[in-house]
This record gives structure tokens, sequence and C-alpha cells, in this order.
């Protein structure tokens, strides 16, 4: 929103009282957006009825204009804090104070709005100074009431600039108090709440985006409002520095910033799961499916029916159960109150089917990049149930990778051809390895060493192996066709596929089994190598997320550089296919002696020289068993 702030009333006496807050570079350059939704935002009261509230509210404190003191100083224009604005507006909100601002419906270039701000701000001098002398005259009569007025039909006869929908809803605020809270929005239309969503404001810098699509079609909304107050009264200090609707520039999105919410800028890392995160087409095999909880994993919502009214759908149990069989790990994404919730999970007793879950008052899209990050897979893995039409669209148009599905669809959803994966025994563990993970992170969070004395420190083994057995073929066609990040081709092989491969006297097919000190990981990986050729060819190469980087792909690719080179091979090569979602391998094959010597399009062909291995690290113990050594 092209925003503009109350600065009518702020108290300089009042602002310096407060601490002085070291201001924070906004995470946002105005150079990244095109056009905002022009508000103003002022001064308001959650419980207000004026003017009777003035007499019996205890909680009334007067204004110089005799209206209620909602904010300690007002809305104080802060010049060391810089976003939209060349200044922050700092409130310390009040028991019952809450921002709001009237829609327009006018949109308005970077430019304009910032003109159109410096202009409101001569106009609001002028008519402080005036409204100075008046009172002298006579305290009762005001000029505030005119210059409202004034502004508001000034604004509505604004020409609109540009069109197109809106990206994000952007909020950018430093929190200078030590408590952490939430800060509600709601966005009312026609009189009827329209949306409700719950930021979470932790101490120091936050900046927070929500998908424009969450408030429908706001783009030519002249009737609405948006609202801002404090969970439960909480009588906090922000200092805003966005607080907008904005299209960016290019048609891009926030540098750092995928439409989600966040506290601070996310940096990109190669080889993590953002890499998956940016494509925008689902995967075409799920790994995680998140549930929502009131009407979709049980009947009636906790709050209107209590926990002892709560039903749980016999449907949704056995899709739970089945979908844990079938190794497609599950979690919670639900707004709701944290701990009654949850209390209810336990007692149905399907808490140990949910890793990570998310309940909380924030978006649900938001909710599933932090869960997605966390279990190290992407976003375009997962799907959602549930059984409201506007969760499904927020997310949606926020995260158009993930697969979202109706409550309705429980009965059939096991039949989908994105649920149809390999049954194997690691599939049957997935979950609990997940769970072992979880410990591999609290250790690594509390150890004290860099990252390679912590991997050192786990122990990690790693055997490469032929696989034989029943269940170790049928692991290895389930890893090509799950894996997406650390894959050389994505080729997705049928079984009939890859015993062909593995009948082949020219091709060496291995499987890769790791485990530390906290447990097994059970076989992460396979490779198939053409060996007739001159130069060996690495034809597949595919390793589970839950070893990425843990050194395992450079031992291997080590291991078979030796290998091959002992076989009398000057040099080998690897076919890769750029996808958009194998970036993580690609940023590990970079780092080895691979170069590119041949490209046609999203195919590279890489070669190495074999007398150019380097050093071996003491990170992973590798153990090789192969008909003919290692």
């Amino acid at each position: 929103m092209g925003c503009m702030y109350g600065f009518d009333w702020a108290s300089r006496s009042l602002w310096e009282r407060e601490a002085l807050v070291e201001p924070v570079r906004s995470a946002l350059p105005r150079e990244r957006v095109a056009e905002t939704l022009l508000v103003h935002w002022q001064e308001h009261c959650v419980e207000c009825a004026p003017p009777q509230c003035y007499e019996v509210c205890p909680l009334y404190v007067a204004r110089a204009d005799r209206k209620c003191a909602r904010f300690v100083y007002g809305i104080y224009p802060d010049p060391r804090f810089s976003g939209l604005l060349g200044r922050g507006a700092d409130v310390r909100f009040r028991r019952w104070a809450k921002l709001e601002t009237e829609l327009f419906g006018k949109r308005l270039s970077v430019r304009t709005h910032r003109r159109l701000d410096r202009l409101d701000t001569v106009a609001t001098l002028a008519v402080g100074g005036a409204a100075g002398a008046l009172a002298r005259v006579n305290p009762r009569r005001r000029l505030s009431g005119a210059l409202t007025l004034a502004r508001e039909a000034a604004f509505r006869r604004l020409p609109a600039s540009g069109e197109g929908a809106y990206d994000d809803f952007v909020l950018e605020c430093h929190a200078p108090d030590e408590e952490p809270f939430r800060l509600i929005l709601e966005y009312v239309s026609r009189g009827e709440t329209a949306l409700r969503h719950a930021f979470e404001i932790r101490p120091g810098a936050n900046f927070h985006t929500l998908p424009a699509a969450a408030f429908g079609g706001i783009e030519a909304e002249q009737d609405g409002r948006i609202l801002l107050y404090p969970e439960n009264d909480a009588e906090r200090r922000l200092i805003f520095t966005w607080l907008d609707l904005v299209r960016y520039a290019g048609g891009g999105r926030a540098a750092g910033h995928l439409g989600g919410v966040s506290e601070v800028p996310r940096r990109s890392v190669r080889g993590t799961s953002e890499e998956c995160q940016r494509s925008e087409a689902p995967a075409e095999k799920l790994k995680c499916v998140a549930w929502d909880l009131d009407n979709t994993l049980w009947t009636g919502t906790l709050l209107e029916d209590g926990p002892d009214g709560l039903r749980l759908r016999s449907e949704a149990e056995r899709l739970v159960r089945g979908l844990d069989e079938r190794g497609i790990l599950q979690t919670v994404v639900s707004k709701n109150s944290h701990d009654e919730a949850w209390a209810k999970v336990v007692e149905l007793g399907l808490d140990e089917y949910f890793l990570y879950p998310a309940i909380n008052w924030g978006s649900k899209s938001e909710n599933l990049r932090q869960i997605a990050e966390r279990l190290n897979i992407g976003l375009d893995t997962f799907a959602l149930i549930d059984d409201s039409a506007f969760e499904r669209a927020e997310v949606s148009a926020a995260l158009p990778m993930v697969r979202v599905y109706s409550h309705e669809r429980l009965e059939t959803l096991l039949e989908r051809p994105e649920l149809d994966v390999p049954v194997t025994e690691a599939s049957r563990l997935r979950r609990s390895s997940y769970r072992t993970e979880g410990e591999r992170v609290r250790a690594r969070e509390s150890f004290s060493g860099d990252y390679l004395d912590f991997l050192r420190s786990t122990g990690l083994q790693m055997r490469v192996f032929v696989p034989r057995s029943e269940a170790e073929v049928e692991r290895c066609v389930e890893l090509v066709q799950r894996s997406n990040q650390l894959n050389l081709s994505t080729r997705r092989y049928t079984r009939a596929e890859l015993e062909d491969l593995r009948a082949s006297p020219d091709i060496l097919t291995v499987a890769v089994e790791c485990w530390d000190r906290f447990g097994r990981y059970g076989i992460v990986g396979f490779a198939a190598v053409d060996e007739h050729q001159e130069v060996p060819l690495v034809l597949d190469y595919v390793l589970s997320c839950r070893v990425a980087q843990k050194r395992v792909e450079h031992t291997f690719f080590r291991w078979l550089a030796r290998h091959e080179a002992a076989r009398g091979a000057s040099r080998l090569r690897a076919e890769l296919v750029e996808t958009g979602r194998n970036g993580a391998l690609v940023a590990v094959l970079d780092e080895l002696p691979f170069r590119t010597v041949e490209r046609d399009g999203a195919r590279r062909l890489l070669e190495q020289e074999l007398s150019e291995l380097g050093a071996e690290d003491d990170v992973v113990t590798l153990d090789v068993e192969l008909d003919g050594g290692a």
C-alpha cells in the first residue's frame, strides 16, 4: 500500500522518553518496488465508540484535539529509519490500540507516493499551526477533522497508475521490546472480516510478506479497511518502515523473499532445499503431506466445539497410516492454539506420525516453507489437505509448486499417481529416520566447532556395494523415482529398466549405504557407470537429501575416480541434465574437478582428468564391496 501515516498528533517530548534504537537498513530497497496501494494509517481503538466513550472509558487519555490517545506518543516520524518513506513510523501501543486505514482503490508509483507524502506533510504542518492559533481563541474549535475529510476526498480523486495484480503485503518493522508477540492483521470488506492473519514479531528486525492473493480483490476496493493491533492487548513498541501492498519491479519478488514470511532476508544457499523451492511445478511424486486439523483431520473446530466435541475422521486416520506405510512424511499446518490442538492430536494417538507440526496463526504458505527447510526436501514434493478454500487458494498463490487437496478427497487420495510410490523397508522407516535426523540437528546446534569437525564427530561411515537382494534393488528403484535435488539425469527407471542396467556386463551399478553414531540412514544412493566406453561415463547418480552436505557426494566421486583409474582410465565423464531442481548436485560437481566439455541446452557433458583427484578428507569412512575388489 502506498503508505502514509497520521503523524499529526506525534509528541516529541513523550517519544524522547523511549530508549534510542539503532537504525537497521531496510530489507526491501525502494527501487525493487514498482507500485503500491494508497492508504493512510491512523490511530484508532479496537473498542472505540466515540464520543460517548470519551466520558465513560477508564482507558481514555486525551490528545490535544480531545480525542483518545491510544498510542503513547502518537505516530512519531523517526528520520533514522527508512522504508517506502524517508522515515519510520514509531508507535507505542496502549491497551486497545490499533492502526487502521481506509482503502481508496488507488495505486501509485513509489515516486508519486513519496511526492504525495511530502505534500501531505506540508498541509499537516500548516493546519497544525493554524489550529494552535485557533486553540488560543477557542479550545473547543478544531481543524483536524476538516483536514481528514479534505485528505480523504483528495485521495479518492487521485488518478490511478498501472494495472495488474499486486504481489505481496509487506510488513517490515523493528521491535525494541524484548518480548515476542503476535501482531494481528484484519481486512474488513463490506462490513465483514474477509481476512485475519497473525504476524510473529520477535525482538529486533522483522520482515514479513503475505501473498496479495490472500486479500482477494483488494485492488479496486474502496469500501474496505485494514487494521493492525497486538494480540491480547499487548502494549508494545514498533517502528514500521514498510506497511504496504506492493507490486515488485520487473515482475519479480523482493530479493531474498519468495513471497512468504521471514524475520530477515534469507540468503540463498546453493545446495539446499531452496534450490527446489524455486520450481513452480509440482514434482512427479510426493514426499510430504501437510494436514489441516479443524474439519479436516477431525470434524468440528477446536475454538467452537472444544476438545471434547471433536471427532477423528475414520477416513483421515486410514490415510495417515496408509501414507506412513508408503514412506510419505506427514506434518500439521493448522491455524489454532498450539497447546490445545496438539494435546488433542496426542489424545488421538497420531502425534508420532507428524514431523515439525506448525500450529499457529501464521500463514500456511510460510509454515510450509519452514517445514520444507527443516526436512531439507523441496516444496514441490509437498501437498496440503485443507477444508478451507481460502487456505488452499493462499497456498496455491504463494507456492504454486505445492499440491492442494480438499478434505472431501480423503477416501481416494491414495489412488493418485503422485502417491503411488514403491513400498520398501526403508520407506516404512522413513519417519523414524527423520526423527533421528532431528537429533543430529540438535547435536550440531550445540556443537562448538566448525561443521567439518562436527561431521567427523558423528563417525559417519559409508559403504559402496552392488545391490542384490530384493529389498536392496527395490530401494534403488525408489531412490531414482523420488530424488530431485541430488539427481544427475532425473531419469525415472522402472523396476524392469533398472534390472536391465544391472544385467548388462558393461554397466557398473552400485548402491550407497550410510550410518553414524546416531543411527543408520540405510541405502541413500545409487549410481550406474558405463565402463564399456573408452572414457567411463556416469549415466546416473542419485542421493537422498538426508545425507546432503555431509561429504558423501565428494567421497563417492573420489572413490569412483580412483576405481576407474585403477582399471586404466585416464579420464571420467558424467552426463548431467540441469532441471532447476538438482542445483544441489550441480553445486557439488562444480566443486569437484569436473569441467564442461559439451553443452546442449540443459544437458552438460562433464569430464575430469583422473590425475587431478586432489587430497582425500577424513570426514567419511569408506568401505567398498565389489565383486572385482575396490
